[in-house]
């Protein structure tokens, strides 16, 4: 083996350990799956498994796709990785389809996330010990595409204390492609998400889990590395008067499968007026565990700006931007509307049968009307009088 050939494959080997020890204690890899990219999200603490009601709902739950009445596309920038740059671009919007259960709500979404983890400085030497060369290189760098669908796979009225309320459940579904590169290797992976969500409207109640990054491994040199598979779970209450202030209140906690690691967050979010947010959340049992805060901005509810700040342990400020917007908005009413009976989407068939029923009925044929002479008249050809 060269000399040039063996600091690069010690280098990639160095690099690989470090980013799986970046996800955890040394067993995943891509630790850029477990960043928080929405601003929303990451003011909330990541608190977000039950309130996922926006693009960013592939991160968190992709059931909460299905709670979308408008199109919205998201772009997020985050900070305080050290030297790393993350970049985040997603759409999510409803569809017209009422779904594989008939139940409506159905959406899709879709993400684009790219990062890059800066230079390093890699120095080849002489057989002598002497330094023969330095080069600058790319550390590595992580491309994820992601795709999800989420419906209304039911509902259940309830009554209780002379009250009536509806639990509406919802499902979705997403898959991601990897591609991984550090310094000259390159790998790819693929991971499927898979997420529930039940909320009742009248209660401002919601319940939410979901399981993230499941199945996929991925291969840097000889041994394949586990993704962070992800399970999460939380509660969510919403209140308020919805013209003048809102206020939104999780629970969530997560628990990294590889790791045999758990977290919890607590999250808040208060509206003034449709137009201005602030937000703060708290997460328990991590590294860098902490405070977070941040605002919201709304503008004709079509211009979103988020913002977020997180201080851990090691007092390394964390930012998120997510600059959105919206259209094409969807009343409710038709975002629920149901699939009808295969009898009633036939029409004509109802009509032919209730013709067939008002037809008078005889037990005998009935007689022919006797022909009456009458006179020929003449005229045109053809012409019937």
């Amino acid at each position: 083996m060269t000399q040039t050939r063996r600091v690069f494959v010690v280098l990639v080997s160095a690099l690989a350990a470090a980013s799986a020890r970046g996800a955890g204690p040394g067993t995943t890899a891509v630790p850029v799956l477990q960043v928080p990219m929405s601003a929303r999200a990451a003011g909330m603490g990541t608190s977000f498994t039950a309130v996922a009601n926006d693009a960013s709902a592939l991160f968190y739950n992709p059931a909460g796709l299905a709670r979308l009445n408008a199109h919205e596309f998201d772009f997020s920038f985050a900070s305080g990785q050290g030297e790393t740059s993350i970049q985040n671009i997603s759409y999510a919007g409803p569809t017209p389809f009422t779904g594989v259960s008939g139940n409506g709500y159905t959406s899709l979404g879709a993400n684009l996330l790219y990062s890059q983890s800066g230079k390093i400085e890699v120095n080849r030497l002489n057989t002598d010990g002497s330094l023969a060369s330095s080069e600058n290189l790319n550390a590595g760098s992580d491309l994820v595409l992601t795709g999800g669908y989420a419906e209304r796979a039911g509902l259940t009225p309830l009554e209780l204390h002379d009250a009536a309320y509806q639990i509406d459940h919802y499902l979705g579904v997403s898959g991601k492609f990897i591609r991984s590169t550090i310094v000259t290797k390159t790998a790819t992976a693929v991971a499927a998400d898979i997420g529930y969500l039940a909320h009742s409207p009248e209660a401002g109640l919601s319940l939410g889990a979901s399981a993230l990054n499941i199945g996929g491994k991925i291969k840097y040199n000889e041994e394949k590395e586990p993704l962070p598979a992800t399970l999460r779970g939380g509660f969510a209450w919403q209140g308020g008067t919805p013209s003048l202030h809102n206020v939104i209140a999780s629970l969530d906690g997560d628990y990294l499968t590889n790791e045999r690691e758990w977290h919890a967050n607590i999250g808040l979010e208060y509206f003034w007026v449709k137009t201005y947010g602030v937000r703060v959340g708290y997460q328990i049992h991590r590294e860098d565990a902490g405070l977070t805060m941040g605002f919201g901005l709304r503008w004709k509810g079509r211009f979103l700006l988020d913002y977020a700040w997180g201080l851990g342990k090691t007092l390394s400020d964390q930012h998120r931007i997510t600059v959105s917007y919206r259209f094409g908005g969807v009343p409710p009413s038709l975002r629920g509307r149901q699939r009808r009976p295969f009898i009633e989407s036939v029409p004509e068939r109802e009509r032919l049968h209730d013709i067939e029923e008002r037809q008078p009925q005889y037990s005998d044929p009935p007689p022919r009307p006797r022909a009456v002479p009458r006179e020929r008249t003449s005229g045109v050809p053809g012409w019937i009088y």
